[in-house]
């Protein structure tokens, strides 16, 4: 549902309640309308209204509650309480044992989420999503033939978790080629249907974004936006900064992703500027949407949204106090994270080599451009400069974001906040240079469609 027909679903429900206060249908509607449009506290309210009205199969609009206050709002606390209501209310109710096994994931208790995923997958045994996250909580180490054999039983079916989920497990064991044919069969499945992908036309209206003007920095303890490519390390460095004192993670923030869609963009494709009249507005909004979540009282927040690379105009020209931090990786080793990764379909690039490599040159020509234009407000970090010299790299860039140094960041994987990403696991582990050259895994595949342009180190 497009950002225009959600915010009329919102208008309609918020007018049928008004109508027929008491009709828990219609309370339950305007929750659910509420949550789409990004108004969680109306949202809240509706769903509490909801249950008081003692309905049928309560467990749904707990469910609801927890997804908001765990997904939008950072609250763990509250999250695990309603899903402890729904699940007490319905202990076989799919989504609550899902979520509640995602939830354990998050905080990195890898324990808990293996057997909450099992649960889940016992629960829905057609489903294979529940059997790739039970097998991708696993260690390296482990064995779980159950879950593999299902995932198999899966995989032949052409299901694209499944997929997924066995060539990582099929990497971890060394076996390449298996790997490599699990990841095309799973990428060709999930492009089949999809528009071809627009890239020459993406990439003429990210070119025209450029000519956007950015001010310079009106205050240096503003908020910090981490943004590039997929798999660049950006989750790695909001977990590193996150155990600094002065900063706080949002995480995957789905504040920006909204505001786009309004003004006519999408993750990857720029929206209009918004009109100076538009900007207080934008920013006020911006402003509660922090001070909703569960974040340390003066500490700078840090918004981790990869894709808010190609909409950095934007919101330096709403927030100009904000500083923008784009990671950065050896693009053979991006390429490979991406082609492994099961992305949202609006990033129609990543079923496709040459698509990513096409990709990952305007990611790189948006990176050098705005660090050119205001080095003072945007730096590239790279990936590799962690690993290797962490201490020197997190020095330097904490100096230029006007904050001191402190060891903690070397302890950023004993932390034990929520991560919702896809390196969920592997940043709950010191840094390490193992996967740092992944791609000559696969080199042989991938020179198969690169050539010899797979040996620059430029895409």
């Amino acid at each position: 549902m497009d950002q225009p027909s959600v915010m009329a679903a919102y208008r309609d429900a918020q007018a049928r309640v008004a109508r027929e206060p008491g009709n828990g249908t219609a309370l339950f509607n305007l929750g659910w309308a509420a949550s789409r449009a990004g108004a969680f506290d109306a949202a809240i309210l509706a769903y509490e209204q909801t249950l008081s009205l003692s309905i049928p199969e309560p467990e749904e609009a707990m469910y609801n509650l927890a997804v908001i206050y765990s997904e939008h709002l950072g609250k763990l606390d509250s999250a695990h309480l309603w899903l402890a209501r729904a699940r007490a209310a319905n202990g076989d109710y799919f989504p609550a044992v899902f979520h509640y096994a995602h939830l354990l994931e998050q905080v990195g208790d890898r324990q808990g989420a293996v057997a909450a995923f099992r649960r889940a997958a016992d629960l829905r045994p057609d489903d294979a999503l529940p059997v790739a996250r039970w097998v991708e909580a696993l260690t390296g180490q482990e064995q779980d033939s159950v879950a593999a054999q299902r995932l198999e039983k899966f995989a032949e079916r052409g299901d694209p978790d499944a997929l997924f989920a066995l060539a990582k497990h099929e990497e971890q064991k060394g076996r390449f080629d298996s790997a490599w044919a699990r990841l095309e069969a799973a990428n060709r499945l999930d492009a089949t249907g999809r528009p071809p992908w627009p890239a020459a036309a993406i990439a003429q209206r990210v070119m025209r974004e450029l000519e956007q003007p950015i001010s310079d920095v009106s205050d240096g303890s503003g908020p910090i936006f981490i943004v590039g490519m997929f798999r660049t390390g950006s989750t790695l460095l909001e977990q590193i900064l996150a155990a600094h004192p002065r900063f706080s993670p949002l995480g995957e923030s789905d504040f920006w992703p909204r505001q786009i869609a309004r003004m006519g963009g999408r993750m990857v494709i720029p929206g209009q500027q918004p009109r100076a009249g538009d900007i207080p507005a934008l920013r006020q909004s911006f402003e509660a949407m922090i001070n909703s979540r569960a974040i340390t009282p003066g500490t700078r927040p840090t918004d981790k949204r990869p894709d808010n690379l190609f909409h950095i105009a934007t919101l330096a020209r709403v927030i100009p106090e904000a500083r923008f931090i784009i990671t950065e990786r050896d693009w053979r080793d991006t390429l490979i994270s991406v082609f492994g990764t099961r992305l949202h379909p609006q990033h129609g690039y990543a079923t496709s080599v040459a698509l990513i490599r096409e990709h990952l040159r305007l990611c790189g020509v948006l990176a050098a451009r705005w660090e050119k234009v205001s080095p003072e407000r945007i730096t590239r970090v790279r990936y590799e400069d962690l690993i290797q010299a962490p201490e020197a790299t997190l020095k330097s860039l904490l100096g230029w974001l006007g904050e001191s140094w402190d060891p903690a960041c070397l302890n950023f994987h004993k932390l034990d906040n929520p991560v919702r990403t896809a390196s969920v696991w592997q940043i709950r582990q010191p840094l390490s240079s193992a996967r740092r050259g992944r791609w000559r895994n696969y080199a042989e595949q991938l020179r198969s469609v690169l050539g010899p342009d797979l040996d620059s180190d430029t895409p």
